[in-house]
């Protein structure tokens, strides 16, 4: 693998928000999950994450305060958000797309 070409993360943080767990029209199973990451001095960083198969049905048993550890890769997605009737415009959304995950107990 070429140096400097890799897209990966490593968060090791706390569930935020319950995760909500779906299936996609084609039977796919998805879990988004909200991990909130401690920085030093007290602040944290509200960092969504999203969680497909196996992965999204372990994910989906996670409870809020829940310590979790989770290994991917940052993913852009573009999204329409509608203002009004008439008005919309196009965002872009950023997210961790889970590849491996584990619940650490305490």
């Amino acid at each position: 693998m070429e140096s400097g070409k890799t897209n990966q993360i490593f968060l090791d943080g706390y569930i935020c928000k319950a995760p909500i767990y779906r299936k996609t029209p084609l039977g796919r199973e998805i879990a988004d999950l909200l991990v909130a990451v401690n920085r030093p001095y007290g602040k944290s960083d509200y960092i969504p994450c999203i969680a497909w198969g196996r992965n999204a049905r372990y994910a989906s048993t996670f409870e809020v305060g829940g310590h979790i550890q989770i290994w991917g890769r940052v993913q852009s997605r573009e999204y329409v958000k509608k203002i009004n009737e008439e008005e919309s415009e196009k965002h872009v959304a950023y997210e961790v797309s889970v590849s491996k995950l584990e619940y650490i107990d305490e």
